[in-house]
């Protein structure tokens, strides 16, 4: 694997700190990444054209469990879904579902869950109409009912971000603080999107200071360039293909963030690309090699 500039000298001074204090050169368990996950919509192309072989390669390269969404068991049934993962060692703890799927059959989503063994649903995507002050209020109500509901099925309900929950609604108030301030703790956790979060300008350590344990997944992929001026905007194929990069190939200071991993509440690392570079197998080992490098 070839080290970045910046991986190189983040490994090159955890190293000399070891070394400096006369302890062992491997790395203690709590000061890496024990495992990583992808979400499957990285590689939606690769899936269209060969679905069991896209997940060979995802295990081969190394991935210790998948991401799921509602594509990967659309055209399949969860129960022939989980065989092919349980054929190849892959678990998959964690699928987003739609909107209405969760405010409307809770119950049916806690069913496929227990077939796909999931415990743990994501709320990915909220459409234009929905990104107003009252609406986020209703977000956050209905997400606290369907966390309720599925909570008997052993699932946990959470939320997944971009930028515009960051945008200003009026007040300074934001959607994403009305989400965290009105979804109950104990029901409901977010998948912090760090390249998202990154975009807008939001102090992440601070976010998390604010919101201890909130936060018990996040989605790991990168950032390079001046984004300031997009800190507005929702042109999203114009700021994928500008400023997104596989893990390793941009500037997030991931090891800052993951340093405070346990204010955070973060359980799961997933790599994702909206629109990764081809080969995709080089892109996704990219970001799983970088990943597993890390040291915080």
């Amino acid at each position: 694997m070839r080290l970045d500039r910046r991986q190189f000298i983040g490994a090159s001074g955890a190293a000399m700190l070891l070394a400096g204090c006369q302890q062992s050169t491997t790395p203690k368990a709590s000061d890496r990444i024990d495992r990583i996950g992808i979400q499957t919509y990285t590689l939606r192309e690769a899936l269209a054209q060969d679905f069991v072989g896209t997940f060979e390669m995802i295990k081969d390269v190394g991935y210790d469990y998948v991401e799921l969404n509602r594509r990967d068991f659309s055209e399949r049934s969860p129960a022939e879904l989980k065989q092919i993962l349980n054929d190849l060692g892959l678990p998959s703890p964690i699928t987003h579902v739609d909107y209405d799927s969760l405010a409307d059959r809770a119950s049916e989503v806690g069913d496929i869950a227990g077939e796909l063994g999931c415990e743990h649903v994501i709320l990915p995507w909220i459409t234009d109409e929905q990104r107003n002050l009252d609406a986020y209020k209703s977000h956050a109500a209905m997400l606290n009912r369907a966390a309720e509901t599925l909570k008997a099925y052993g699932v946990q309900v959470g939320y997944h971000n971009h930028q515009f929950e960051f945008f200003d609604l009026g007040g300074g108030e934001t959607g994403m603080g009305i989400l965290l301030n009105e979804t109950d703790p104990d029901l409901v956790a977010f998948e912090l999107d760090l390249f998202w979060v990154a975009l807008t300008g939001t102090d992440i350590v601070d976010l998390f200071t604010k919101n201890p344990g909130r936060f018990k997944y996040c989605h790991v992929k990168d950032l390079a360039g001046d984004a300031s001026a997009y800190r507005d905007s929702v042109d999203f194929p114009t700021i994928v293909s500008k400023f997104m990069k596989n893990v390793g190939e941009g500037e997030l200071p991931f090891e800052s963030y993951f340093v405070a991993r346990e204010t955070a509440g973060f359980q799961y690392f997933v790599a994702e690309h909206d629109n990764p570079p081809q080969p995709f197998r080089e892109s996704i080992a990219t970001s799983y090699e970088t990943m597993r490098a890390m040291r915080f």
